[in-house]
């Protein structure tokens, strides 16, 4: 997915000021997994387009805690009725996965959202909200940063609506 992050990281509170679209803010502000919310009127598909390791930019090492080693990058699109809902990426800290939750390192084709809301594991930290684009449109997306056991992780969710 050809993405680009076009505007700064900005809280729930400044969101609300210029986002004045029902229809996103209720994706952007949702509770509960995404998944979940396509899987209530649509057929849903996850597409795996990446799990592996790899360097991530300074802003998103310091938004997981400056965590040291290696940071495993997810990242998979959403299908409602086999239309594009989000594209997701998900930075969990190898360290994460060893001390925090072991199931984080083998979700393959299972939506991270399965694991992420069964239990009560995982706290919800910190929310923040920016704007990225694909050249042809501009999409609203947030970044969300949990802890599993006092280990970070965080999924970046970009609605394609």
């Amino acid at each position: 997915m050809n993405l680009k992050h076009i505007s700064k990281w900005i809280q729930q509170e400044e969101m609300e000021k210029i986002l004045f679209d029902k229809k996103i803010k209720s994706w952007l502000l949702e509770q509960g997994p995404i998944t979940n919310r396509i899987k209530l009127k649509h057929k849903f598909e996850l597409k795996l387009l990446r799990d592996s390791a790899g360097k991530v930019e300074i802003s998103d090492k310091s938004f997981l805690d400056n965590i040291d080693g290696e940071i495993r990058i997810r990242e998979v699109i959403l299908f409602a009725d086999e239309n594009p809902k989000v594209f997701a990426r998900s930075l969990i800290p190898e360290n994460t996965i060893k001390n925090g939750l072991k199931k984080l390192g083998e979700l393959n084709t299972k939506p991270l959202g399965d694991i992420l809301f069964e239990k009560n594991i995982f706290q919800k930290d910190e929310i923040v909200f920016s704007i990225f684009s694909d050249d042809k449109k501009k999409y609203w997306g947030r970044k969300i940063k949990y802890y599993v056991k006092s280990q970070p992780l965080s999924v970046m969710e970009v609605f394609l609506i």
